[in-house]
């Protein structure tokens, strides 16, 4: 894939009000379905990629899904009982419906949500959050938003996909191997049943602490930047967007990388849409301040262990060099996959993360060691989606 600059249209930020109409509904038989539609007022223009949650008198989120290109959308329809529609978009201010009292009746109503659009300036965030990025143009700023706001309904809800069952799934994780006091890696496979396709960490505490944790004094662990974390504002406070084309023209790629000062172990890479019809398909990234990190909690292990195979008496003849890394080798791929109409997962995830050997060089008495980073490869992959 080739970077050349890329423009989309810039679209119409809009405060959002919404009128619900056709209350109350009522219920159906098990497995019937809590359809509507999203339409502008007065003009009926239809609204796609809005997400759409049925939350219950205690505010918990019983089903979401999102509006497709005719501004449809379809929910489980719960049991009898009071509850209320929540709908959000990037760039729109949240909503939430008076409470729609579901009976227990056989009669079926669509609900038709109207959406009063009123033109506003740029939105705040974009102005508090992007505009602290001078190397991009602020139309590509605006153009960058605008095609980040079309897929975070998307990836807000990729990630999670609890409430669709459970997932069979393959990994592949590195395990140590010690042969006669030498290090090396082999690869363990194995087949679990889990939530999430990607254990990853709350979009919080990657933003407060970063994409790499230490466990203890020799193992660390690295996340990935998921669904979750894309869509979390944390994230557009901490990194710039801008656009990038495929040379194809088939996709087109969304940039990111950290803010300037960003010291913590971050990322940056490119979320690749599918031009066309609007979905995330691929997402590349590369991990960014490593050194700093290897440093602090890998490096004091391997002095240790270099030290425990000389003698205490040639100790003060062992020299340490600085980390040799090339962070461009270290980062991951997540691939999207769209499940159902309104509904997609991470299909496959391959994250590359580095660990520290070292090289020697023994010469007049003395021994220099070279501390280098070398990638450890994690990879998981969804076989089959167990119903609930």
């Amino acid at each position: 894939m080739t970077n050349r600059p890329f423009l989309v249209r810039a679209g119409s930020v809009a405060s959002l009000g919404i009128a619900l109409l056709a209350l109350p509904i009522v219920a159906q038989e098990a497995g019937s379905r809590l359809s509507g539609v999203l339409v502008t007022e007065g003009s009926g223009v239809l609204v796609e990629g809005a997400h759409i949650a049925l939350v219950n008198s205690g505010d918990v989120v019983l089903s979401e899904t999102l509006s497709d290109g005719r501004g449809a959308f379809s929910l489980p329809r719960p049991a009898p009982g009071v509850y209320r529609v929540q709908v959000s978009r990037i760039g729109y201010e949240p909503w939430a419906s008076d409470t729609l009292h579901i009976a227990s009746a056989s009669d079926s109503r669509t609900l038709r949500l109207e959406l009063p659009v009123r033109p506003i300036p740029l939105p705040e965030l974009l102005v508090s959050e992007q505009n602290t990025c001078p190397n991009t143009p602020e139309e590509e700023r605006r153009q960058a938003f605008d095609l980040y706001g079309s897929v975070l309904p998307i990836l807000a809800s990729a990630s999670s996909t609890s409430d669709l069952g459970a997932l069979r799934m393959q990994m592949i994780r590195p395990i140590t191997v010690w042969r006669r006091g030498t290090r090396s890696y082999a690869r363990d496979t194995t087949t679990v049943v889990a939530r999430e396709s990607l254990n990853n960490a709350p979009p919080e505490h990657l933003v407060a602490y970063g994409y790499a944790e230490a466990i203890n004094d020799s193992m660390t662990t690295y996340y990935a930047p998921d669904g979750d974390a894309l869509a979390d504002p944390g994230f557009l406070a901490t990194h710039c967007l801008s656009l990038v084309e495929d040379e194809d023209e088939k996709l087109v790629g969304l940039a990111f990388e950290p803010k300037l000062g960003r010291e913590l172990v971050d990322v940056k890479g490119v979320l690749w849409i599918d031009a066309i019809g609007g979905g995330p398909q691929e997402l590349e990234f590369q991990y960014t301040s490593l050194r700093p990190f290897l440093r602090r909690y890998l490096e004091p292990s391997l002095r240790a262990e270099v030290r425990s195979r000389i003698p205490e008496s040639m100790q003060h003849r062992v020299s340490f060099h600085r980390i040799e890394i090339d962070e461009s080798r270290f980062g991951g791929v997540l691939h999207f996959e769209r499940i159902a109409r309104d509904r997609w997962l991470i299909r496959e995830w391959r994250i590359l993360s580095p660990t520290l050997l070292y090289r020697s060089l023994t010469e007049g008495g003395r021994k220099s060691v070279w501390p280098v980073a070398i990638p450890l490869s994690h990879s998981g992959e969804v076989l089959a989606l167990i119903p609930p």
